[in-house]
């Protein structure tokens, strides 16, 4: 393949970005923002990149996403979104400078500029190294996990429910701005971000109590390796932060959430499914890959140390039997992923609770 046919911008080709409504999504705007000099951003989740209203087009890039066939130009790290981008025609060369398999896109968007001679603010590599480490789930113990690092809690406080989409759109657009022009220490002293900190902490409190309600293991899990957290049950979408689950189980090393789809705060038939490793399953020794089990099943995506997949069913008959044998494949495949238990080997680091 000849160069003009890679992803090729040129200054001032882009007046948008559509970015991924998480943290990573976030500093992956604000360094895209800096390298263009846009501010018109847009914010989408992986199932509706493809929603017109986003209003895609050879001026938009989009970042930590799937890929958008009329997008100018794409940044993402997930493998799943590119073999479904291979898969769909499209050639994996042309996006070899801005594809990589990263611990976060933000990661592979810096790279991308600075190979290209971008000027970022210095604490813009700091900003990318906790990004890194927030998206990958990549912490060394429970302890690791639980410090309130700039990243994690900025991280955090997209987390909370808000009162509406729009107004959820507009705190981020604020992050974004902020992220783009301070050190992470310093986008903590934000009023707003301080407030979304306090309503987090108060709703993690009743996570907590939810999880120690609804927690269990498969009967095939003798060992007790992956916590379920089946909240299928419930008749209204709940808020539950999974990972909180490894603080009452602190041997477990993964956590699985099976939930209903809920849509405009109407439950449906359709199952959820996402699932993390604990922070005490060290990722550098261990053959456990979440997100290889989510494109295994071909239902979603992920990277090593987290995942997530959806399954449409048509009625609650369905969803019921699909329920069961998805968890039983899981199961099935996280026991062939070899791997050493978190309380054995010399690579272990146990948790500090």
């Amino acid at each position: 393949m000849t160069e003009p046919d890679r992803q090729t911008p040129s200054e001032g080709r882009f007046s948008k970005i559509v970015t991924h409504d998480d943290f990573d999504g976030v500093v992956s705007a604000a360094l895209c923002s800096l390298a263009n000099g846009i501010d018109d951003f847009r914010f989408s989740g992986p199932v509706s990149i493809l929603d017109s209203g986003l209003e895609v087009g050879a001026d938009t890039i989009v970042c930590d996403l799937p890929h958008h066939p009329a997008a100018g130009l794409w940044f993402d790290h997930h493998v799943g979104n590119l073999e479904d981008y291979r898969l769909k025609g499209g050639d994996p060369e042309a996006v070899r400078d801005t594809f990589g398999e990263e611990k976060s896109c933000a990661r592979v968007i810096y790279r991308y500029y600075l190979e290209r001679g971008a000027a970022f603010p210095e604490f813009m590599a700091s900003t990318v190294e906790e990004t890194d480490t927030v998206d990958s789930f990549d912490y060394r113990d429970l302890e690791d996990w639980r410090r309130e690092t700039p990243g994690k809690v900025l991280s955090d406080s997209l987390r909370i429910t808000f009162p509406s989409r729009r107004e959820r759109n507009r705190y981020m657009r604020h992050l974004i701005r902020r992220v783009r022009e301070a050190p992470l220490e310093e986008v903590l002293s934000d009023s707003e971000v301080r407030e979304k900190a306090r309503l987090y902490r108060e709703m993690e409190a009743k996570s907590r109590a939810l999880i120690e309600r609804i927690a269990s293991f498969l009967p095939e899990d003798a060992e007790r390796e992956v916590i379920v957290l089946d909240t299928t049950g419930l008749k209204h979408a709940p808020y539950i932060i999974k990972s909180l689950a490894f603080l009452s189980y602190p041997e477990a090393a993964a956590v699985l959430e099976v939930k209903s789809i809920f849509r405009q705060r109407r439950k449906t038939n359709d199952l959820g499914f996402s699932m993390s490793l604990s922070p005490c399953l060290e990722l550098a020794s261990s053959e456990k890959d979440v997100g290889e089990i989510m494109r295994t099943l071909n239902v979603g995506d992920g990277h090593r140390g987290a995942g997530a997949g959806r399954i449409p069913c048509r009625s609650k008959a369905e969803m019921m039997k699909q329920k069961e044998q998805i968890l039983q494949k899981i199961l099935g495949m996280w026991r062939n992923q070899r791997a050493e238990s978190p309380g054995a080997g010399s690579a272990e680091r146990g948790p500090s609770v």
